[in-house]
């Protein structure tokens, strides 16, 4: 029906208060984004006047994809740390070199490190590939880089060919204009690079190629490899394999269809095929690489003939085979190393690893010298070598690793630091375990599994959810320990399990024992605050937890003492106390440990620790809730709260408010240092802008002015940060603070940055033509510098050069060790021997050293009269010696084998045991005759060419004193030879 005038007027009058609306609506977005570019100028302005603060990467816990390379005699291994690559050594397993190019990626890109590859022409030079699309060749023997080429796009993969001197490879990331269907895949490009560069870029540090060649673009690619024919390009990518003929790339791939997603792959080292492992835990062999398929018609979809491995319930994260072909090499999520001999099908495992295999390498020089290995890239970022001998794990490299649910998480992460010997506490790769990491060694020094859960899921199920290590808290001493650990389970209808566990040191055995575990110490409520009260003069702390059901509750340590055992420690609760039913955010101590501070809502409270009364109460209004508390000063004089953007400092000898204030941005946390009269507000920049990257800074204020002393800015965003305590520190600097990333790093922020020096931190040159007994080797690194060799020295000493002194004293303990980590014989010889004896000069230290230097000494029994020198050191004539020594050539070496071709008659009472005429290893003597024939008198003397004429002596009938016939010795003979022979 057509409208009448009335409601065509209602229509009208409807329409203009419709534009009105909207007329006003666009008025207040004007006013909105007015007020907002006000603000944004404001905040920009405020930056402007902050000052870049210093700071280093303490650890960097992002785990590369790419599996680690090995060199060719197999003493080093490459892996790629973000920006840098690790050279470590294969024996100790400790960094010896880094590798880093010093320079940020110009187009604004990460420049981190994607991909590896020895070059095959020359094994002394590496080629990384980087997300700026930075292609790098690398001297890694000294520590140079050669080229840098850029190729326009971020390189995930690249591949190489000892048959292809001068093109390399890439797969490079392109931007895909077009959104595609599938919002997780993502568009690649192979490139064939040529390794030549332009006359006009040459000696820039940037160059470029001469020749770019776009061989076909790929879904999701994971690999790409030539094959051992060199014949073939394989790239897989999505459910696909991509095969390309290296005589006419330009016509493209053929591409081969999975039947599942594709996860991992790797090409046999001496045939032409390869093996992919896929999503659903399978593992396929293609033999798809024939010669006619260059006739096949390419772009077009077909399959091939596979042999299908499986085992995995899980997706194959890594396969590699062997070099010699034999065995193929997969892991994945179950932890376990799967062995495949292909030749049979059968298999060997190597189960617990430690953590998912994300990436397998193998270690294999081909010279019989060196054991294979099997190197293990694990999910928590360490990396696990597994002897191919026995398939045991021999040794593991651990690495600082978060897991991303933490940093995904609403609540920041826990970051603890233990004051004495100022170690971290943080989580590890595992929601429900934590780990201990020492800044001034630089090293992981162990990782506590706070709460048992299964790790491996069944397939096609969902995960179940694990618990989470939300609070951590550790006393001064270091020998308490308080986790709360938690999990809602309300999707799951099991509700909110919340775990308080207390650990105790282990002084003995070196480890973290639980002690106490409470089981929801505040009801069916979360627990969001802990700390520990420092300890004085040897009296246990008290422990302090604020929770959801608005109770703040101490805990203490109680010995109970059963019959007939010792006594034990266990804690429990002391006291239980509330303010007008407000939740607390956070207890801080004070630094005497007698006040308890507590933060609810808009109010602070200070609690007398040891009447449990309340002492002070502080509020302001400008802020509506305070979230964090700081005492501040040498004593703790004053506190500071901070809440929303406003900051006020309390001075609790007057119970008076020194001053509040406000700051344009949020405030994210809030710092101080003990002793020291300063606190630092941290906060984050809100200004999204494209051009410049996100920061975060740092407001230095002291409890006396509200003005800021300073004002500190960092070019990234930080997640959770701790102050660094260093009671070395002077008055009037800042020790700085240790911070968590947004990206999971570890960093130090400030003036001074901390002092360690991590072994191989630096750029240095490799030696590959080390001997390697100049090294330290393994038992070095374990037990600690020899006794015996001395590696100190850096010059290269002669092979029969020895580093040991005649006088040094040996630790002969070093004997019962295993024999292959004894040191040489050379080197021990002459200490053996030094050891044993006992000079002429230390025994008789008036002797006079101008002896004759063929002065001999010799032992008879006889009068008084006697060769021997006397105590007062009397000297031996020339004459004594002489006459000496023709009486033991005469008596002597007279009584050799006489040189005849005829055997030894064979005595019947002494017959020769297997053809040998020893028994125990002593000849037969019969009547002074050796082999049962009388002495002769004329003999060869092994001294002089020719017979001895024998000389005649006074007072000796026929010139030859008289001498007893020689005595067979009597064999000694053990029970079972002994019945032997008598049988």
């Amino acid at each position: 029906m057509p409208a009448t005038a009335g409601e065509k007027k209602e229509d009208s009058g409807k329409a203009a208060k419709r534009a009105a609306r909207k007329g006003k609506a666009k008025d207040e977005a004007i006013s909105v984004n007015h007020s907002n570019a006000s603000r944004g100028s404001q905040q920009k302005a405020s930056e402007e006047h902050a000052n870049p603060w210093k700071w280093s990467h303490l650890a960097d816990p992002q785990v590369s994809k790419q599996p680690p390379v090995f060199t060719k005699d197999g003493k080093y291994f490459f892996v790629a740390v973000s920006s840098t690559v690790k050279i470590y050594s294969t024996t100790t397993g400790k960094v010896v070199s880094t590798l880093t190019s010093h320079s940020r990626a110009p187009n604004g890109q990460s420049d981190r490190i994607t991909c590896l590859k020895i070059n095959p022409q020359n094994t002394f030079q590496l080629f990384t590939g980087s997300a700026d699309g930075m292609l790098r060749t690398w001297d890694f023997l000294d520590a140079v880089l050669l080229r840098t080429i850029d190729v326009g796009y971020p390189i995930s993969h690249l591949c190489a060919h000892h048959e292809m001197e001068s093109h390399i490879f890439v797969v490079c990331q392109k931007p895909n204009k077009k959104k595609s269907k599938d919002e997780g895949t993502h568009a690649s490009v192979i490139t064939r690079v040529c390794l030549k560069t332009t006359n006009s870029t040459l000696g820039a540090k940037i160059q470029k190629s001469t020749e770019l060649l776009t061989v076909g673009k790929v879904r999701d690619s994971i690999g790409i490899g030539i094959s051992a024919s060199a014949k073939w390009l394989i790239v897989a990518g999505g459910n696909k394999i991509h095969v390309a003929s290296m005589q006419d790339l330009k016509a493209g791939f053929t591409k081969f269809v999975s039947p599942e997603k594709l996860t991992c792959f790797a090409l046999h080292p001496s045939e032409d095929w390869l093996a992919t492992g896929d999503e659903t835990g399978q593992i396929r062999l293609w033999y798809c690489l024939k010669d006619d398929m260059s006739f096949e018609r390419a772009g077009e979809d077909k399959t091939a003939p596979t042999t299908t491995l499986h085992w995995h319930a899980h997706a194959v994260q890594a396969i590699e085979f062997t070099p010699n072909g034999a065995y193929l090499l997969s892991g994945g999520e179950e932890s376990v190393l799967v062995i495949w001999q292909l030749h049979t099908g059968r298999k060997e495992f190597v189960p617990r690893v430690g953590a998912p295999i994300h990436t397998i390498s193998v270690c294999d020089t081909g010279d019989g010298i060196r054991e294979q290995e099997y190197l293990l890239g694990l999910s928590d970022g360490s990396l696990a070598f597994i002897r191919s001998s026995t398939l045991k794990l021999s040794r593991t490299i651990a690495r600082v690793r978060l897991e991303r649910s933490h940093l995904q998480a609403r609540s920041a992460p826990p970051l603890v630091m233990q004051t004495n010997s100022r170690q971290l506490i943080l989580p590890s790769s595992h929601p429900s375990s934590i780990q201990f990491y020492s800044p001034l060694t630089a090293s992981l020094n162990g990782e506590l599994e706070v709460s048992p859960s299964n790790r491996i899921s069944r397939p096609f199920q969902k995960r179940l959810n694990p618990l989470r290590v939300d609070l951590i808290a550790v006393s001064d001493d270091g020998k308490w320990l308080a986790t709360v650990d938690m999990r809602d389970g309300s999707n799951e209808g099991m509700g909110l399990e919340v775990f308080l566990k207390i650990w105790m040191w282990d002084t003995t055995e070196k480890t973290w024992d639980l002690n106490t575990r409470i089981d929801r110490p505040h009801g069916n409520n979360k627990v969001h605050s802990l700390a520990f009260s420092p300890t004085r003069d040897g009296t246990e702390p008290l422990l302090a937890s604020g929770g959801g059901d608005a109770n703040v509750k101490t805990w203490n340590p109680k010995q109970q003492t059963e019959k007939g055992s010792e006594s034990q420690v266990h804690w429990a609760a002391r006291t239980s106390f509330s303010y007008r039913n407000q939740q607390p955010n956070q207890v801080i101590w004070s630094p005497d440990g007698s006040i308890l501070a507590v933060s609810h809502g808009c109010f602070v409270t200070l609690w007398s620790v040891s009447t449990n009364a309340l002492n002070l109460l502080f509020t302001a209004t400008e802020i509506h809730n305070f979230a964090r508390l700081a005492f501040v000063g040498r004593n703790g004089r004053h506190l500071c709260a901070t809440g929303g953007r406003g900051i006020a400092v309390f001075d609790l000898i007057r119970g008076q408010t020194v001053y509040v204030t406000r700051t344009r941005l949020p405030i994210l946390g809030l710092v101080s240092w003990q002793g020291k009269n300063e606190f630092a507000v941290i906060h984050e920049s809100t200004i999204a802008e494209s051009s410049s990257p996100p920061s975060t800074f740092f407001t230095i204020f002291t409890p006396t002015s509200s003005e800021p002393s300073s004002k500190r800015s960092v070019p990234f965003r930080i997640r959770q940060a701790i102050a660094w305590q260093n009671p070395e520190s002077t008055a009037g600097e800042l020790p700085g603070i240790v911070a968590i990333t947004h990206e999971g790093s570890i960093v130090h922020v400030g003036d001074h940055p901390i002092e360690y020096k991590e072994e191989g931190d630096s750029t240095l040159a490799i030696d590959p033509f080390a001997n390697n007994s100049n090294q330290p080797a393994l038992f070095q690194d374990i037990f600690g510098k020899s006794a015996i060799l001395d590696f100190s020295s850096t010059t290269k000493e002669s092979p029969n050069a020895t580093s040991l002194t005649m006088g040094q004293d040996i630790d002969w303990t070093l004997l019962d060790g295993p024999s292959h980590l004894l040191p040489s014989l050379h080197s021990l010889f002459p200490p053996l021997i030094q050891s044993m004896l006992q000079s002429i000069s230390s025994k008789h230290p008036n002797r006079d050293e101008t002896t004759d230097e063929d002065a001999m000494i010799v032992d008879v029994s006889g009068p008084t009269e006697s060769a021997i020198p006397s105590d007062e050191g009397r000297p031996v004539p020339t004459s004594e010696i002489n006459a000496l020594v023709s009486l033991f050539q005469d008596s002597t070496f007279t009584t050799t084998r006489p040189m005849t071709d005829q055997p030894p008659p064979t005595n019947s009472r002494h017959s020769p045991v297997n053809g040998k005429s020893k028994t125990n290893g002593l000849p037969m003597l019969n009547g002074g005759a050796l082999y049962g024939k009388p002495l002769t008198s004329e003999v060869r003397s092994p001294i002089m060419n020719g017979p001895v004429s024998p000389k005649k002596l006074k007072g000796a009938p026929n010139g030859r004193p008289p001498s007893p016939p020689p005595r067979a010795p009597s064999p000694t003979i053990g029970k079972k030879r002994k019945k032997a022979m008598m049988a």
